[in-house]
């Protein structure tokens, strides 16, 4: 989960740097640069952020059923031993009724 806090920041930085490596290659000015690169830093962050945070909902869901399921499968398992053990107490009660 910690390479997932990184998601926002290193979108938000590699289109920082591809808006202003193609506003240099066109010759923008300063002022314009600057207001467009700070507008492209917000709207990916903002979009990095959002999506950071559906990937980190939709980890945390499969971990969620993944241990459900594990638990449903432990108490199987407890269920099918104590028949096991039941059983055999049954066989042993009627070997000693002979």
């Amino acid at each position: 989960m910690k390479k997932m806090k990184l998601f926002a920041p290193f979108v938000t930085l590699l289109a920082g740097a591809v808006a202003s490596l193609i506003m240099f290659y066109f010759h923008y000015s300063t002022e314009q640069m600057l207001t467009i690169l700070l507008l492209v830093l917000l709207v990916f962050y903002l979009a990095g952020s959002f999506i950071q945070g559906r990937v980190t909902a939709f980890v945390s869901q499969i971990k969620m059923q993944e241990e459900h399921e594990r638990e449903l499968m432990e108490m199987q398992a407890a269920l099918e031993g104590e028949g096991e053990s039941t059983n055999q107490a049954d066989e042993d009660t009627e070997n000693e009724a002979e």
